[in-house]
């Protein structure tokens, strides 16, 4: 029950235990006793290694490879590797964490194309060799991940993920637009007009940092959302047309370059929902020209995604089901890990990197109790020493060791001040 709060109903290990103490004050019978939230925690990082080690294992049938990076949280980063049967790919759905399992779990202060090879050539050997990798096309981790795949017994390829294949047709075209830069600019200042006033409810989004093209959609559809709202005012001739007009000045011009960013990305999200939720196929790619044909012929971002698409036309034709062409469930896994990690205060990736295997497929009372007894505490430490190696925590503790506790009559004299 303890993990199932944890993993299940997004509690920390401490807020779970304090749960559990309150079932068994309101009823002694619903439990027997409460573990400590430290217990809890060694508890999951057990089931986490266990996972992984049972996941290490060659798979009798076809199996895509996902890989990505999580975010460096203090001086470390770590490339996940997911395993997904071929099987679950051609089922009509975008793929969720409960298909997928954790093979692959490294960390490291600085990744490159040759330790991305090493690593992965590494965990192939032991776990088979996939039909295709998926990935972004970060270039800390494409250039190892098609070196591998160059060394695959099986004719295995890469395949890069379409939502990113989307968001650089988008940057490719938009980034070099004085108009999109000048909205942007806009919806920044108009936060600064609209916020602790009475418009504070018309507050458009705020910019992301990361994915900022395929999230701008969000602002486009605010700004043509807002204007209508002032036309309707306007309208009515309401009393506070004026003011309204006023905190809103500047946007109206860009109302045909909002309806235009809307238009182009609405057709953009419907190619990356077919390919997410039918995979790379002849017919799904087909789908997809059709699609683009919603934009005009002379559209760089028609061409830009199109060209996309036609790259894994002659690899589909030879391919009996269709190729995953999506990573967002390693993206899905990373933030959830995230949040994880966050919850239990961590500000660093140590041992409890050992919960992300926790988070994928199905977690059932056999499974926790056969990892419990197969899975020891020294265990846990052996990898957590030979994978994780040093932290700040430990560098700190070892650097600023904690004065001990003096046994009682034993103070130390202090010197006395000269007093002159």
């Amino acid at each position: 029950m303890h993990l199932h709060l944890v993993f299940n109903c997004a509690l920390s290990f401490r807020a779970s235990s304090k749960v559990l103490r309150a079932l068994l004050l309101v009823g002694p019978r619903l439990i027997s006793w409460v573990p400590h939230f430290t217990t809890g925690i060694g508890w999951a990082l057990r089931l986490g290694l266990h996972r992984l080690q049972q996941a290490q294992r060659p798979l009798d049938e076809p199996w895509v490879c996902i890989a990505d990076f999580t975010i460096q949280i203090g001086c470390k980063k770590a490339l996940i590797v997911l395993r997904v049967p071929v099987a679950a790919v051609s089922q009509g759905n975008a793929l969720t964490l409960k298909q997928v399992e954790v093979i692959g779990l490294s960390l490291g202060d600085t990744w490159n194309g040759a330790r991305v090879n090493t690593v992965l050539l590494a965990l192939f050997e032991r776990c088979g060799w996939p039909s295709h990798v998926v990935s972004d096309c970060g270039s800390d981790s494409k250039k190892g991940i098609v070196e591998t795949v160059r060394e695959a017994p099986n004719r295995a390829f890469w395949i890069s993920d379409v939502s990113h294949g989307v968001a650089n047709a988008l940057k490719h075209y938009y980034a070099k637009l004085s108009i999109f830069r000048q909205f942007q600019s806009l919806c920044t200042r108009m936060r600064q007009r609209l916020q602790q006033t009475r418009f504070a409810f018309l507050l458009p989004p705020k910019a992301r940092t990361k994915g900022r093209f395929l999230s701008a959609r969000r602002q486009a559809e605010w700004g043509l959302q807002t204007l209508a709202y002032l036309e309707a005012k306007q309208r009515e001739a309401s009393s506070e047309v004026s003011a309204l007009a006023e905190a809103l000045r500047g946007l109206k011009s860009f109302k045909l370059f909002l309806m235009t960013f809307v238009r182009n990305t609405t057709c953009l999200n419907h190619v990356m929902k077919i390919v997410k939720t039918q995979g790379l196929s002849a017919q799904s790619i087909h789908a997809c020209q059709e699609t683009l044909s919603d934009l005009p012929g002379r559209s760089p971002i028609r061409k830009e995604v199109s060209r996309y698409l036609q790259h894994y036309v002659p690899v589909v034709e030879s391919r009996a089901s269709p190729l995953l062409g999506s990573s967002d469930v390693i993206e899905s896994l990373i933030g959830k890990a995230k949040q994880r990690l966050e919850a239990n205060g961590r500000s660093e990736l140590n041992k409890s990197i050992l919960l992300i295997p926790c988070l994928c497929g199905e977690l059932t009372p056999d499974l926790v109790a056969e990892a419990l007894t197969t899975v020891r505490v020294q265990d846990v430490t052996t990898w957590v020493s030979a994978n994780v190696g040093e932290t700040m925590q430990s560098t700190r503790r070892r650097e600023f060791p904690r004065a001990q506790p003096q046994k009682p009559g034993t103070e130390t004299a202090e010197s006395l001040a000269d007093t002159g």
